[in-house]
Formats: C-alpha cells, sequence, structure tokens
C-alpha cells in the first residue's frame, strides 16, 4: 500500500515530543511507501521561506535538505494526470452540494491519481474527496 503524507504529519516530527501514535505507525511503514505531493512540499517551503533570518529558519532549512534527501523520488507531482483526477473529484464534491478546502483538494486528487491513502489528522478536510483516511493520531 502507498501513502500520501498530509502536511501536518511531516511536521509532526518538528515537536520535541512527536506523538506516539504518529511515530508507531509511521515506524511500520516502509519507507519507499511514503510519498508527499508537491503541494505539501510547498506549504512545507512556503513556512520556512516566510521566516526571517534566525536560528531558527536556518534549523529548518537544514531539516529541510535533510527531508528532500530522504523523500528525494517521493514527491508527486500536479501533472495532467493529477489535474484530471482533482477535476473530477471537485465536480463530483460540488454536485453532492459540498466544498473541500483548495489545497487538500490538490492533495487529495494527487493520492487518488497514484492510488494512496491520504495519511493526516485533518480528516474533516479529506472527508468528501472519495479517497482513503488513514489518522494515525486515532490508532491504537
Amino acid at each position: 500500500m502507498k501513502y500520501l503524507l498530509d502536511t501536518c504529519v511531516v511536521i509532526e516530527f518538528l515537536n520535541d515530543t512527536p506523538d506516539i501514535h504518529v511515530h508507531r505507525w509511521l515506524g511500520t511503514r516502509k519507507s519507499r511507501d511514503l510519498f508527499m505531493s508537491a503541494m505539501t512540499w510547498a506549504e512545507l517551503e512556503r513556512g520556512i521561506v516566510r521566516l526571517s533570518k534566525s536560528k531558527r529558519k536556518s534549523e529548518l532549512e537544514y531539516w529541510f535538505q535533510r527531508l528532500e534527501a530522504g523523500f528525494e523520488d517521493r514527491v508527486l507531482a500536479f501533472d495532467k494526470n493529477v489535474a484530471q483526477c482533482w477535476a473530477q473529484m471537485v465536480v463530483d464534491v460540488e454536485k453532492k452540494g459540498k466544498t473541500i478546502p483548495a489545497f487538500d483538494s490538490i492533495v487529495a486528487a494527487t493520492a487518488k491519481a497514484h492510488a494512496c491513502s491520504v495519511v493526516t489528522r485533518n480528516v474533516r478536510d479529506f472527508e468528501n474527496a472519495g479517497v482513503n483516511i488513514i489518522n494515525p493520531w486515532e490508532l491504537n
């Protein structure tokens, strides 16, 4: 099985004490099965770029470089296939009278296009997307 990590999962490990459930869940997965969307990548990079020059920014830049090395070929692009999935998904959600946040719709479409489950704490943001959702914070 392939898993697409939402931003909240990736940044959990910036906490001094990451949630034990998330830590355990990730620890039982093979790294080759863990992916990120380009949208998640952009959110992470935006957070770092917007910081003023500081020790914290330097630490995050170093963390981000290590993350890039670890995910080298597992950041999934928003390409034509993902765009087609996104368009259909958004229309399907709108037909139900529902909405999905813009960034999350791109993450969900990326998951659909690549047959991944979305791993997130923000279940409500993805519940109308028609993707499999895993919330490691709630797993025992």
